[in-house]
């Protein structure tokens, strides 16, 4: 009896998976999301379509416009998912889509518009990364990303000009870094090697040079994990690049802009990229730095002198840097001997009227013979700047 029950349950099982064969209803395989996550071996995390094959971001679309278009979109093809849905791990709120100039709809993940090579042949396949240096798979955790663009510096007075790689007025793309949203970074030039010189222990100044720090994952292809570092500012942490402090410019209206490196002017906020030289380990001349105290509210002292308010002498083309340690007495450079925040002297020059902190002046190859410091509230505290070739 118990053989012939053990027969009719085989008998029974046999003919209910036939039944569902042949009726079709079996359970299938849930459909993909429209954005996957798929660990590779090489790049860790990194963006597919709902079929697997990788997708990427292209260094010239730092502004989030789509710069792939004609022969090159032959090649890349544009990504767009209508009814985006998503692996777990990835956030709606980095996802958008934008309109091409050719008229079609494309997908973006922080921003870059998202594209698939047409040389990987099969899913999981990253043929295209690093391709024509501006080519980078797609990944949800990079630091930081490079891009390629028109560097268009702003200057003090606000005036805008086209600058090539050396910082000269011209018209070239140049390769430099951001953070992972478009974000323009920079390096202050007289910065040394994991010394920011620039900020105020108050952060009275971060606003117009605010410190970059973020926690280091991964980093585009173009770049080094390596050259990267952490440095403390007063308690905060700040990224390095090959040594150099990272820092925003407030001056930057939109993702992708890049006045920073006007000002000033042109060179002292440069941007960095894999052509970076080391920062330098503590290069500024003696002759070259002040620090700046005061005797209450009726001078100014200076490290190199007993003498109150004394006569200083620079030098074209020269770097200066003004320790300035005075509270309550902002330290101007001007163009006449005055009062006030008026006839401020700021060609050249990075913190006009710090009371704490440090003031730099790059003196340009035209300025006048003779300048002025002084406080900004007391007439007393002045003295005269003698300019020279």
């Amino acid at each position: 009896m118990k053989n012939l029950v053990k027969l009719l349950l085989v008998v029974l099982f046999i003919f209910s998976c036939s039944s569902d064969d042949e009726n079709g209803s079996n359970p299938e395989p849930d459909e993909q999301n429209s954005v996957r996550l798929r660990n590779d071996n090489t790049f860790g995390n990194v963006l597919t379509n709902a079929e697997g094959f990788t997708l990427y971001f292209f260094a010239p679309d730092a502004k989030g416009d789509a710069n792939c278009l004609g022969g090159c979109a032959d090649v890349w093809p544009s990504f767009f998912a209508d009814n985006l849905t998503l692996d777990a791990g990835l956030e709606a709120s980095d996802f958008g889509s934008i309109t091409r100039t050719d008229g079609q709809l494309q997908t973006t993940y922080k921003g870059w518009p998202l594209y698939i090579f047409s040389n990987d042949d099969q899913a999981g396949q990253i043929n295209g990364d690093g391709t024509g240096g501006t080519w980078f798979v797609g990944k949800p955790d990079y630091s930081v990303m490079i891009v390629r663009s028109q560097l268009v510096g702003r200057d003090s007075n606000g005036i805008e000009t086209n600058l090539n790689s050396s910082f000269e007025p011209g018209d070239e793309d140049t390769f430099y870094m951001t953070d992972d949203r478009g974000n323009t970074l920079y390096h202050f030039s007289n910065d040394e090697n994991s010394n920011n010189t620039f900020t105020a222990p108050d952060f009275s100044n971060n606003s117009s040079w605010s410190i970059f720090h973020t926690g280091l994952e991964n980093v585009p292809s173009a770049f080094s994990v390596s050259g990267f570092g952490v440095i403390d500012v007063f308690g905060e942490s700040q990224m390095t690049y090959k040594g150099w402090p990272l820092y925003k410019f407030g001056g930057d209206d939109s993702r992708g802009d890049n006045f920073g490196v006007g000002f000033p002017v042109a060179g002292v906020w440069p941007i960095l990229n894999a052509e970076t030289e080391l920062a330098p380990e503590g290069t500024v001349d003696s002759n070259q730095l002040f620090e700046v105290t005061n005797v209450g509210a009726s001078a100014y002292l200076f490290d190199f002198t007993d003498l109150e308010n004394p006569e200083l002498q620079l030098t074209r083309g020269v770097t200066y840097e003004f320790i300035v340690n005075s509270p309550g007495h902002p330290f101007f450079i001007k163009s006449i001997e005055s009062t006030g925040t008026e006839n401020a002297y700021n060609d050249g020059v990075t913190n006009n009227g710090i009371a704490n902190g440090t003031l730099v002046f790059t003196v340009p190859s035209d300025a006048p013979d003779m300048l002025f410091y002084n406080c900004e509230f007391h007439g007393s505290m002045t003295g005269s700047i003698i300019i020279t070739d």
